[in-house]
């Protein structure tokens, strides 16, 4: 079943400096649109936070397995694949150091 989800924000501040340089340069330089270039923000955020978080052992098992198989299917296919493999390889490292409390 496709999931769909809708994602409203406000950025202030720095961050929305930032991603105002983002949008001038994507204005300027290419025919991307700003829902897909939000798209892509937020693939890439999601995409590298799951895998940093199986990484550090927040999440394992059967559960990593299917996130794993979720982020093949939806960057396999983009310029995201590359990135994908580079975050999965530095996050590798810091496997079995056990969980972290993000909570504390």
């Amino acid at each position: 079943m496709d999931q769909l989800v809708k994602i409203e924000t406000t950025l202030t501040g720095e961050l929305a400096e930032l991603y105002f340089s983002l949008l001038a340069v994507f204005e300027e330089k290419s025919g991307t649109s700003l829902s897909e270039m939000n798209r892509a923000l937020l693939q890439t955020g999601v995409i590298h936070h799951l895998t940093m978080m199986k990484g550090i052992g927040l999440i394992d098992g059967d559960e990593a397995e299917r996130l794993d198989a979720l982020i093949d299917s939806v960057a396999k296919e983009t310029i995201m694949w590359e990135l994908v493999k580079m975050a999965r390889e530095y996050w590798k490292g810091s496997a079995g150091l056990g969980a972290i409390d993000l909570k504390g």
